[in-house]
């Protein structure tokens, strides 16, 4: 299982545990919306919010829906495994700057 970022051909942000996939699409596990929002400073964030929440189960993503996919940076990965998934995921060593 990974966990990937999914941008739609409608425009949506999404980032879920990928349990499975094949040529034609994923089965996602607790998908999340990525939403841009505003803070009272001024400064732009990212916020997660479930997916789809009605749904029981895996979320089915055909691969036609998907306009670009990849890897999340670690601070993204860190906080949707906080919100939804197992906990924190440690950056591998050397790839954090001591000095």
């Amino acid at each position: 299982m990974s966990v990937k970022v999914f941008k739609l051909l409608n425009g949506e942000e999404i980032i879920s545990t990928v349990t499975s996939g094949s040529d034609a699409g994923y089965h996602l596990d607790q998908p999340a919306q990525i939403m841009m929002q505003q803070n009272e400073e001024g400064k732009v964030g990212v916020a997660l919010a479930p997916y789809m929440v009605y749904v029981e189960g895996k979320v089915y993503l055909n691969k036609r829906a998907i306009a670009a996919e990849g890897e999340p940076v670690i601070q993204m990965r860190n906080e949707y495994s906080r919100l939804f998934g197992s906990g924190i995921q440690l950056a591998p060593a050397g790839s954090v700057f001591t000095g």
